[in-house]
C-alpha cells in the first residue's frame, strides 16, 4: 500500500471511530430493567412482599416511548392487578397508568433516576428539555397538559 493509501485509511479509521464516538455521546434509552426498577422503587415493603409479585411488561406500539409496566401478584380472593405504570424511556419518569397525569415520586425513585439517567447519558439540562407528560396526558384549553408530581411512599 502506498503512502497516500495509507493516510487515506487512516483518516477513514479515524473519521469513523469519531462518529461512533459522536452518536454514543446522544442519551441512549431506559432498559426494561431499569424501568422495572423504578416501579419497584415506588412500592412500599409490604407491597413487595405480596405473594407472587411481578412486574409484566405490556408495552405496545400506541406509546412507543413508554414501558408499560403491570405489577400483579397471587391474589386468591379477587384481582391479581395491583397497580399500573408508564416508564418513560428516554427519562425514566415514573406516571401511573389510571390516574391521568398523576407522576409519582418519592426520594427513592428520585435517586434511581438520577443513576439510570447518568448511566444513560441524559444530563439535567437535556433532561429539562425532553421531558414530557405521560400518555394519558391531554392538552388543557390553557396550553399543554399539567402534571402534577405526587409523592409516595
Amino acid at each position: 500500500m502506498s503512502y497516500g493509501g495509507t493516510v487515506k485509511l487512516a483518516t477513514l479509521i479515524i473519521l469513523t471511530c469519531m462518529s461512533q464516538n459522536a452518536q454514543s455521546a446522544q442519551p441512549g434509552e431506559l432498559t426494561l430493567e431499569e424501568a422495572r426498577s423504578i416501579v419497584g422503587a415506588s412500592l412500599s415493603e409490604a407491597t413487595r412482599r405480596l405473594p407472587g409479585l411481578s412486574l409484566e411488561d405490556f408495552s405496545d406500539a400506541k406509546t412507543p416511548n413508554f414501558y408499560f409496566i403491570e405489577v400483579v401478584w397471587n391474589n386468591p380472593n379477587g384481582s391479581v392487578v395491583w397497580g399500573n405504570y408508564y416508564v418513560d424511556k428516554s427519562t425514566g419518569d415514573l406516571w401511573s397508568a389510571v390516574m391521568e397525569c398523576d407522576r409519582i415520586t418519592s426520594s427513592r425513585i428520585r435517586a434511581l433516576q438520577h443513576d439510570v439517567r447518568r448511566k444513560i447519558g441524559l444530563t439535567d439540562e437535556e433532561y429539562r428539555k425532553i421531558k414530557r407528560p405521560e400518555p394519558l396526558c391531554e392538552p388543557t384549553r390553557n396550553g399543554p397538559p399539567q402534571a402534577a408530581a405526587v409523592p409516595h411512599n
